[in-house]
């Protein structure tokens, strides 16, 4: 998968076998994460998909090429991905059952919007459909998935959010499932709590079901700080690492406070978010008002706008409602030391951990989410949870593209 903060290709190599029919209180699948490795962007691919995604003067013929053109790209950038990841783990493709890729995600609108134009023609040359149209949240992942198969003769599973939004959900969070499959505790409240580009926790209640699941997008990961870097470089960094720049700013306390009056953090779950909502438009408004001087104060304000927004989530739509145990980390965002520093501040009696702790590492988390998507699609197992996508039905996740490999899965 390639994440919001659009730093490069994570890939993994997992290997995932079904509980024994005659075990006793087994895990619904074994995973083991046996390889992985992140592959980054060149600077100009990255400029180029961010270019894309936050269009200025491009004119609309030309978008529309662009977005073509880098289907096909980052469908080979994904397969030559899969192809270093086998053959770092000396694994021949052949031996490969599946891919799962989420692509990169280059629009996503969440709130249902109406569609009056979509009502289907009657004969006789009337309409049918809901009256006033429908209306429907939208979302849109690039890499294709035929090139993938192509390339590496693997049959691959793709384009996983659009089921749940056809099924009138946002198509967001996908990783509740994997999450509760996995790591689901009898008696324990976890948070498994994502900070990429956007972060986003899923809570397991304690001997929960599927339908006690909270999951929602908690706001901003690294997308703003990200963007402030970038400014405060001029370009020559593209993320704060370690967080070292933003433990040399103090926060500015009353511009966190009016950050953390933003619409999104008021609304309650089911609720997901992407770069239309924090991306560059809204770090760059917020630096063009900064002076120079202050400008390592507002990096410090922002990660612990991240961090606060978090924990906020938490008090607002998890603990007023079931314990919470334990909150275990992973993304990008875990290596930011001065972001988990606040985090941990604002979260003073719950122990914060990295992921690693239940046996997984921190950047192989959200690539492997979607090898087990792949599996429980090509299972025909429903993988969405309707509670955090706000979805009618549970629907089966991804498209499947055959391989070379189909005759032998089938």
């Amino acid at each position: 998968m390639s994440g919001t903060s659009t730093d490069g290709i994570s890939a993994c190599l997992v290997e995932i076998q079904p509980p024994s029919p005659r075990a006793r209180h087994a895990v619904p699948l074994r995973v083991e994460v046996l390889s992985h490795e992140t592959y980054p962007y060149e600077p100009s691919l990255r400029d180029n998909i961010l270019e894309i995604i936050h269009p200025s003067t491009m004119n609309p013929t030309g978008l529309t090429k662009r977005l073509a053109w880098m289907n096909i790209l980052l469908g080979y950038r994904l397969a030559e991905a899969a192809k270093a990841m086998a053959k770092k783990a000396s694994l021949p493709l052949d031996n490969v059952d599946l891919i799962g890729s989420h692509g990169h995600t280059f629009f996503h609108c969440p709130e249902p919007r109406p569609i009056p134009s979509l009502r289907s023609r009657a004969r006789g040359g009337s309409t049918t459909g809901r009256r006033g149209g429908i209306n429907l949240s939208t979302t849109l992942q690039l890499g294709e998935p035929s090139v993938i198969a192509h390339e590496t003769g693997v049959t691959t599973v793709a384009d996983f959010r659009m089921a749940d939004v056809a099924a009138g959900g946002s198509g967001a969070p996908l990783v509740p499932y994997v999450d509760y499959l996995l790591f689901q505790d009898p008696v324990k409240g976890i948070a498994l709590q994502n900070i990429g580009g956007i972060a986003n926790v899923t809570f397991l209640p304690p001997s929960g079901g599927l339908d006690d699941i909270i999951a929602f997008d908690t706001g901003p990961g690294n997308m703003i700080i990200d963007r402030i870097i970038w400014h405060i470089t001029r370009g020559g960094q593209s993320f704060d690492e370690g967080g070292r720049l933003a433990q040399e700013g103090r926060v500015n306390e009353k511009l966190l406070s009016q950050l953390m009056g933003h619409p999104f953090l008021q609304k309650p779950p089911p609720k997901s978010t992407g770069r239309e909502e924090f991306g560059h438009s809204f770090a760059d408004n917020l630096y063009s008002r900064t002076d120079p001087g202050d400008a390592l104060s507002l990096l410090a304000t922002v990660t612990a706008f991240t961090a606060r927004s978090i924990a906020e989530g938490y008090k607002r739509f998890i603990i007023p409602h079931h314990p919470l145990h334990e909150v275990f980390l992973y993304g990008g965002g875990v290596r930011n030391h001065t972001l988990v520093r606040f985090l941990k501040e604002y979260l003073p009696s719950v122990p914060v951990r990295s992921i690693e702790e239940l046996g997984i590492p921190t950047q192989a988390k959200e690539p492997m989410n979607f090898a087990v998507l792949a599996y429980e699609a090509m299972a025909g197992h429903p993988a969405n949870v309707p509670s955090a996508t706000g979805a009618r039905d549970r629907v089966i996740l991804g498209k499947i593209v055959p391989g070379r490999n189909w005759k032998d899965l089938i």
